[in-house]
């Protein structure tokens, strides 16, 4: 399973930078989470998760990103952000890889989530 993920981001990583993205850095980790992709684009930063599906798969690239996986890409992201890029915008996206045979099918669904908000009074 890991060599169809590893392909898959490969796959997402080439087609970003066929659309003008610009790859910062590939799995990048904080604590035991990690992030996919993280690039810019249009001067804002980019988080990406990959998801591999199969052809017969009955899941949409958005559903299979949870919101427990969610949290913890922002976490990781929050990190990142403060650390490398403080005050720069940054957007969430899915790229959902289909890899059937020797087709490949893209889907990028940007702005696929927003980072849950905690306020307390």
């Amino acid at each position: 399973m890991y060599l169809i993920g590893k392909q898959a981001e490969d796959q997402a990583a080439k087609y970003l930078e066929r659309k003008g993205y610009k790859i910062y850095c590939r799995n990048y980790r904080f604590g035991r989470f990690e992030v996919d992709i993280v690039c810019e684009y249009k001067d804002q930063i980019i988080i990406v998760e990959v998801k591999s599906l199969g052809s017969t798969s009955i899941k949409n690239p958005y559903e299979s990103v949870s919101k427990t996986k969610q949290r913890k890409i922002v976490k990781v992201a929050d990190h990142l952000l403060n650390k490398d890029f403080p005050g720069r915008e940054c957007r969430f996206d899915i790229i959902s890889i289909i890899l059937n045979n020797k087709e490949v099918k893209i889907a990028h669904i940007k702005e696929a989530f927003l980072p849950e908000i905690n306020i307390s009074y």
